[in-house]
C-alpha cells in the first residue's frame, strides 16, 4: 500500500559551536556512500560491499539578513580562513519543539552559492553552502531551542540591485550571474583547503548595450592581452524596494574578460537580443549594509 511522505518539520536551524547560528530555508543531512571492495569474493566473484564509508557533503541555504553567524561562517571560504565547526542540524515543529538533532564534528566549509540576480525575479536572496563533516552522530532530541530573533524589514530581493564600475552604461543588465566558490581539500586526513575557486561573474545586457559592450570587449581582444589597468573592480549592490537603501553589497575585485557572447537569433521571430560577459574573479567580499 502506498502511503504519503508526511511533513512534520515547521522550522529548519543551523547551531555552530553551541550556539544557534540562525534559521535556514533548507537543509540536506549527511548521506553515505559504501566503497566496494575491488577483489571478488566467493564462488559467484561478486564484489562485496567493504566497511569503508564516505559521509557526504550537507547543505544548507539560508538569508543573510537572518542568520548573520551563518553569513560570516560562509565568507570564510572566499577569505581564505578555513575553519572547522563543531555543529548541528535542528528540526524543529509549529510549537518549536526539537524533532530531530544531526550533530556534526569538524564541519569544514566546501562550496558557497551565490544566486542569479534577475530584474524580473520576485524571489528573496538567498545564499547556498555545503560543508563536509568529519564525523556525524544523531543525538536525541530535547528541549526546544530558541532562534535568533527575525531581523526588522524585509530582505533584499533578486530583482532590485545595481551594478558599479563599469567602463560603460550599466544601466541595461538584465540579469547577473553571481559566482559559486569552490574548494578541494588535500585528502580527507589533511583538512585544509589546497585551492580555492572564486567562479566567475555573468553579465546579461539587453540589446541596447550591445554597441558599449562590444566596442569594450573589442578593445581588449584586439592586442591579445589584457592589461592591468583594464581587470575591473565591481561592486553589486542590493537595495530595498524604494532602490535607494543598500540592504548588501558585494564587491569583486581583479574581474578580467572571460568571454564575449550573442544570444542566438532565429529567422522571423519576436526575440528579446542579449549579449553576455563573463569574467574572473581575484577577490569577492560581502557585506550587509552599504
Amino acid at each position: 500500500m502506498a502511503t504519503r511522505p508526511g511533513y512534520d518539520s515547521a522550522q529548519l536551524a543551523i547551531e555552530l559551536d553551541g550556539k544557534v547560528a540562525g534559521p535556514v530555508q533548507s537543509l540536506q543531512m549527511p548521506a553515505y556512500r559504501l566503497e566496494p571492495v575491488v577483489a571478488p569474493i566467493g564462488p559467484d566473484r561478486r564484489p562485496a560491499l567493504g566497511n569503508n564509508t564516505r559521509i557526504e557533503p550537507m547543505q544548507a541555504e539560508f538569508e543573510p539578513l537572518q542568520a548573520p553567524a551563518l553569513l560570516d561562517w560562509a565568507l570564510s571560504l572566499p577569505e581564505h580562513r578555513p575553519t572547522e565547526f563543531a555543529g548541528a542540524a535542528l528540526v524543529l515543529d509549529h510549537s518549536g519543539k526539537l524533532q530531530r538533532r544531526v550533530e556534526w564534528r569538524e564541519g569544514l566549509l566546501t562550496e558557497l552559492r551565490l544566486p542569479i540576480l534577475d530584474a524580473a525575479s520576485k524571489q528573496g536572496f538567498g545564499i547556498g553552502i555545503s560543508w563536509q563533516p568529519g564525523s556525524v552522530v544523531y543525538a536525541k532530541p530535547d528541549g526546544s531551542p530558541r532562534l535568533p530573533a527575525a531581523a526588522r524589514g524585509k530582505g533584499p530581493t533578486l530583482a532590485n540591485f545595481r551594478v558599479l564600475g563599469l567602463p560603460f552604461d550599466a544601466s541595461f543588465i538584465t540579469r547577473v550571474g553571481l559566482p559559486t566558490v569552490s574548494s578541494r581539500s588535500v585528502d580527507e586526513r589533511h583538512r585544509f583547503y589546497e585551492r580555492i575557486d572564486l567562479g566567475e561573474l555573468t553579465l546579461e545586457f539587453s540589446a541596447r548595450s550591445r554597441d558599449a559592450v562590444l566596442a569594450w570587449a573589442q578593445k581588449i581582444i584586439d592586442d591579445g592581452r589584457i592589461l592591468e589597468e583594464e581587470y575591473l573592480d565591481i561592486v553589486i549592490d542590493l537595495l530595498d524596494t524604494a532602490m535607494k537603501k543598500v540592504l548588501l553589497s558585494l564587491r569583486l575585485s581583479g574581474c578580467g574578460l572571460l568571454a564575449y557572447e550573442e544570444a542566438r537569433l532565429e529567422s522571423m521571430a519576436d526575440q528579446a537580443t542579449t549579449v553576455t560577459l563573463r569574467l574572473s574573479i581575484s577577490e569577492l567580499q560581502l557585506k550587509l549594509g552599504g
